[in-house]
């Protein structure tokens, strides 16, 4: 059986003037080069997730920018919101594409995809959580593919980093996200953004991955926000996941010049 190969990029921080840069860095670069990456994979992926931080505050001309680099590639993307995306904004310029980029689920080779909007009661400081509709959405759809191995996408990281700044700003209601995930055996993986780094972890039976960003990078285990000074997780960076038939998951990350 071929399996469900999954391209996860995430926290561009566009800006809306595709010349400022963010935090010293020129991630409008960032994202094309890793774009380009992507078109050169091989076996090529069967669908890219934007998990977040899609834009730095910024316009429609963010999305728009965005939504045009996405079209160079020859397989479907959907997008969810991050703490710095306006989620209206880009529900409608996901919209100006068919939809298809606001997507919330996607069903294919024995796997559902569940796409979630972390971004309720934001604490202005970068945290976010699920709303009660977001939890009674992701209950329905566990219910509705529960013969299906399930992976569950967001943006806010719904477990500890080990950098006191970042866990203060994950997910606020986890437990709350972990209780309606407990009622169900389906779920093989939890995908986020968020953090700006790899991490990968097991809570009971569930994995829960994290992948870098493709503007900067954060240095773990850190009290306070360091950017990562190492000069290859430095790089931008997406991730890969193989989603196999049984319901098994090979994963790696890709770091491209930046």
């Amino acid at each position: 059986m071929i399996p469900l190969v999954v391209a996860q990029i995430t926290d561009f921080h566009l800006q809306n003037n595709p010349d400022q840069d963010y935090r010293g860095f020129n991630v409008e670069q960032h994202l094309d080069r890793v774009v380009d990456d992507l078109l050169l994979q091989t076996p090529a992926v069967d669908m890219i997730i934007c998990s977040g931080d899609l834009v730095h505050h910024g316009g429609p001309e963010g999305y728009q920018r965005l939504s045009r680099r996405l079209a160079r590639l020859p397989v479907p993307s959907y997008w969810i919101p991050g703490n710095h995306d306006d989620a209206q904004l880009m529900l409608k310029s996901g919209d100006q594409q068919g939809g298809q980029l606001n997507q919330r689920s996607v069903v294919a080779q024995g796997w559902a995809i569940i796409l979630l909007d972390s971004t309720a009661s934001p604490d202005g400081q970068g945290g976010g959580s699920l709303s009660s509709t977001e939890l009674a959405f992701l209950e329905q759809q566990l219910q509705q593919y529960s013969t299906h191995h399930c992976l569950v996408v967001l943006h806010h990281n719904p477990l500890p980093v080990g950098s006191n700044w970042q866990d203060q700003i994950m997910l606020a209601n986890a437990d709350q996200f972990w209780a309606v995930l407990g009622q169900h055996h389906s779920v093989r993986a939890v995908i986020n953004g968020h953090v700006h780094q790899a991490s990968d972890q097991l809570r009971g039976e569930v994995r829960v991955i994290m992948t870098p960003a493709t503007s900067v990078q954060f240095k773990a285990g850190c009290q306070q926000m360091v950017l990562e000074d190492d000069p290859v997780l430095r790089q931008p960076a997406y991730r890969l996941l193989t989603l196999h038939r049984d319901g098994q998951i090979e994963t790696s990350i890709k770091r491209v010049e930046g």
